[in-house]
């Protein structure tokens, strides 16, 4: 008896270190398509064209000078990226709570460096607010903003880390109260964010992405009602998470 589960043994470890020959072909074909499937901030090269989208949310921390305590302003969030082998992506975002809606799409170029990437690109951004369908306010506001960028990528396996650096000039604004202009602006460097996002497999075919934005604006875009009549350089802060489809 001991003879036969001592064979047992030796065959079942022989059969655990042999590799599985009929497995490793399958891994390698699917090991381009996973690493270019799954990412919407990465600006990592891929070998065919790709779109990627995330929906999700984000919350601002509206600056503590306007609002006398951090107040948080959460926002339906959908960010995508198209990129394509010739190292050019397109990527953009949308965004909304009803009060304040974000539209924004652009361009960059980035090269490979080793597991990082180094990459240039611009965008345009329109914001608009309205109050008017709350008791006692009647404002609204239109905001164009040009965003000259830089941005980084690094690759971890399956987990990549990116960061982009913003200007922001806006080159139009316009605020009514009823249909009087109470604010106008045009052509001025309001201020620049750094933006962090990690991105990682979180379940099947799903990723996951997590960001954090760090704004320094006389003019953050989530506190476009509250008047920064001094034009203090003002810092904010925008969390947001999305799930790549």
């Amino acid at each position: 008896m001991r003879i036969i589960v001592t064979i047992f043994f030796l065959y079942a470890s022989a059969c655990w270190a042999l590799p599985d020959t009929t497995a490793i072909p399958a891994a390698k074909e699917l090991e381009p398509s996973e690493d270019e499937r799954h990412y919407v901030f990465s600006s990592r090269s891929v070998e065919n064209t790709r779109f990627n989208g995330s929906i999700g949310a984000s919350l601002s921390i509206l600056p503590q000078p306007l609002t006398e305590y951090p107040a948080p302003a959460p926002m339906v969030d959908i960010r995508w990226r198209l990129a394509f082998p010739i190292g050019l992506e397109g990527y953009g975002r949308l965004g909304s709570n009803i009060a304040t809606s974000i539209v924004k799409a652009g361009l960059l170029y980035a090269l490979d460096v080793g597991p990082a990437t180094l990459g240039v690109g611009y965008s345009a951004s329109y914001i608009y607010g309205n109050l008017t369908f709350i008791d006692g306010f009647n404002t609204s506001q239109h905001r164009w903003l040009n965003q000259p960028m830089v941005c980084t990528s690094m690759q971890f396996d399956k987990v990549t880390l990116s960061a982009r650096v913003e200007l922001e000039y806006l080159t139009s604004l316009e605020q009514r109260i009823e249909d009087q202009v109470v604010a106008s602006n045009t052509n001025e460097l309001t201020g620049a964010s750094l933006t962090v996002v990690l991105e990682q497999p979180f379940w099947h075919r799903t990723h996951v992405l997590l960001g954090v934005t760090f704004s320094n604006s006389t003019s953050p875009y989530q506190a476009w009602f509250l008047y920064n009549t001094f034009e203090d350089r003002l810092f904010s802060t925008e969390f947001f998470v999305g799930f790549i489809l």
